[in-house]
């Protein structure tokens, strides 16, 4: 269990968030969301211990480990990428090199009694090892790594080469083998294709450990989440369930206090009116001071805060010709590697299409080629009459100038454009005032994915292509483009890992594999049903064709024992024990709950009392204070970690 008691985090002499409580277990997906620059990282890092707040207190069970994926990248030092993963379960490896140095003293003893000693040590550390599972770990890093999008025989090249994204994959990996009693995430779906973030969401759906983690792709959350913490100008709210069900409980709460706000609004004026009415009349002085005192009493409440949006239309071009692009035998490929040969593709006018396909099979590749950005080995590229294109790479922040400023940056893209315009459209991407003269460099990876968007919106197009859009948008900036998208006259095609976009924006799915591209038209829900009809038809044919294999549950003869009735009883003797302990198990994890929670909000008071002004020179009450502060952190300590026990042990029992 991790306890977080009343942090607050100043930077710059900006309050990030003030005297913010969470606890969270190993049963919690916890999604943190919130605005870029709300804080989200820094909260991260506070409850990895890398950064201390400013005030409050951070409780961490000694025997927890937790495990950290940061944003920035960590030294690779020039491993295989297989053993790089590995590397994260230095346990394992210990009891291995234990035990291969054990086996080479055995070989070289001929003593009776040394070798009677080193095989009891032997044992014992085999048996830790295989307790860690130490003969399935290199099995289970191929899984998460072909989980994660790499091929076979990547594994056993070096990371150095790897592009940032690639490598944070890696650093995922090494992660998860390890697996930690509580994982922290910062964006683990930010450089992952889909299929990638589809299967890390059902590996971490089945994780034993509690999830922290921070991510801006709304079906991502909802797939894992069941708590949400929001970081909202300066505190931490806590809401149940997923993202869906936050945004309702968000709305309804904020119904509420904006209600409250405004009755109580009415109140003061009211009150003030009599007041301002019936001040000068002596009959009347002491109604008005009642009134008074009524007024200086009230707690205000704080209108409902809307923030700032991100704001923008894609420009409605001009028709074009009815066949948008045309390629006709296109063959393309890297070296010996053939992404695709003899590739024929039609786009038309008004199609939206979501570009879908494993890893490496040639999504990016054949963006390009329909951008006119990659040179094809043979084929042709036919672009439609009057089609104007709009191109957003993957890599279009490393297209802008880190010299620039934001509004040097859209002049040099439309240099007849007035300055107050471009402002304009700067301004609806929330870069507003000063904020247009800062240089690119300073910019956050929020910041210039906005700004590579609004590069695009200077010039008017009838056919925009979009490589990986939402990398480094927040929820806000994201739903902007996504509406933006949905009212877009044109034709689209784009390749996104977000389902939601998707969903919003496309009706067309087109899938890469193989060098093959396979047409689905309908939205991504018909193209998923489409799939799962696909996948029962080839698993009825399989079946049907496919000779019947021996199971592990079978004899040599290929049959299925059938148990003795005494040893039904003893199963059904030993289900009923496990029964029992469970329950018992569950009644002892529930008091330590209640009681855990009731020291908390103890301790929390106290807290709250050691940090008034003037209580230490109320020498009595605070060393009375002090001592059942120091008590209480003890009894919290000491439950926890009896929880943490108990749990384990009800989850080895659970059914």
């Amino acid at each position: 269990m991790i306890s977080l008691i009343n942090v607050t985090k100043r930077i710059g002499g900006r309050t990030l968030f003030e005297k913010g409580t969470l606890q969270f277990t190993a049963k919690d997906r916890i999604a943190l969301i919130g605005n870029n620059g709300a804080g989200k990282t820094t909260f991260l890092d506070i409850v990895a211990r890398e950064t201390q707040p400013d005030e409050g207190e951070v409780v961490v069970s000694k025997s927890i480990a937790v495990g950290y994926l940061r944003q920035e990248l960590s030294d690779m030092k020039g491993r295989t990428i297989l053993d790089e993963v590995l590397s994260g379960c230095a346990e394992i490896y210990r009891h291995e090199k234990q035990m291969v140095q054990i086996e080479k003293e055995m070989n070289q003893t001929t003593k009776e009694g040394d070798k009677s000693r080193l095989g009891l040590r032997y044992a014992e550390i085999q048996a830790n090892f295989e307790a860690k599972g130490g003969y399935q770990i290199e099995s289970e890093a191929l899984t998460i790594l072909a989980g994660l999008g790499f091929l076979e025989a990547d594994i056993l090249g070096t990371p150095g080469h790897l592009s940032g994204g690639w490598r944070m994959r890696v650093s995922l990996a090494k992660l998860l083998l390890s697996q930690p009693d509580i994982l922290l995430l910062d964006e683990p779906s930010n450089h992952l294709d889909l299929a990638s973030v589809i299967w890390l969401e059902e590996f971490l759906k089945a994780y034993k450990g509690g999830i922290l983690f921070i991510s801006h792709d709304r079906s991502f959350i909802n797939g894992l989440a069941n708590r949400i913490v929001e970081i909202e100008h300066g505190k931490l709210n806590n809401y149940p369930g997923n993202y869906d069900r936050f945004l309702t409980a968000k709305a309804e709460s904020a119904d509420i206090v904006q209600a409250t706000f405004e009755n109580q609004q009415k109140k003061i004026d009211q009150t003030q009116r009599f007041i301002d009415r019936f001040r000068a009349k002596a009959t009347k002085a002491k109604q008005v001071q009642s009134r008074v005192r009524q007024l200086e009493k009230i707690e205000r409440v704080a209108p409902t805060q809307e923030d700032k949006k991100v704001r923008f239309t894609f420009p409605q071009p001009e028709k074009g010709n009815k066949e948008v692009i045309l390629l006709q035998g296109i063959s393309k490929a890297y070296g010996p590697k053939t992404v695709f040969k003899d590739f024929d593709l039609t786009l038309e006018r008004g199609d939206r299409v979501a570009l879908v396909g494993p890893n490496g099979a040639g999504k990016s590749t054949l963006i390009k080629i329909l951008a006119g950005r990659l040179k094809i080995d043979q084929g042709k590229r036919l672009l439609g009459s009057k089609i104007t294109l709009s191109y957003y790479s993957q890599h279009q922040l490393d297209n802008l100038n880190p010299n620039n400023t934001p509004l040097q940056e859209i002049q040099a893209m439309a240099p007849e454009s007035a300055p107050a315009n471009l402002r304009g459209i700067l301004g609806a991407f929330l870069f507003r005032g000063d904020d247009v003269f800062k240089k690119v460099s300073v910019l956050s990876g929020g910041e210039k994915s906005r700004l590579a968007l609004a590069k695009m919106l200077v010039r008017p197009a009838n056919f925009i292509l979009l490589d990986e859009p939402t990398n480094h948008l927040d929820i806000p900036s994201r739903n902007a483009l996504e509406a933006a998208l949905s009212d877009y006259g044109g034709t689209l095609c784009f390749i996104t890992h977000d389902r939601y976009l998707i969903r919003q924006a496309a009706n067309t799915i087109i899938e890469i594999d193989q060098g093959k591209a396979t047409l689905y038209r309908g939205d991504y829900d018909h193209y998923l049903y489409k799939k799962e009809q696909q996948s029962s038809t080839l698993i009825r044919a399989s079946k049907a064709v496919a000779p019947k294999k021996k199971g592990l549950a079978e004899s040599p003869q290929g049959k299925r024992k059938q148990k003795t009735k005494e040893q039904r009883r003893q199963e059904a003797e030993s289900r009923n024990q496990n029964h029992r302990a469970l329950q018992t198990l569950k009644k002892k994890i529930k008091t330590l709950e209640t009681r855990l929670d009731k020291n908390t909000k103890e301790y929390e008071s106290c807290v709250a009392q050691l940090s008034e002004q003037g209580i230490y020179e109320e020498k009595d009450r605070f060393y009375k204070v002090m001592e059942r502060h120091n008590n209480l952190k003890g009894e919290i300590e000491r439950d926890t970690s009896a929880w943490e026990s108990l749990s384990l042990e009800a989850e080895d029992l659970s059914p």
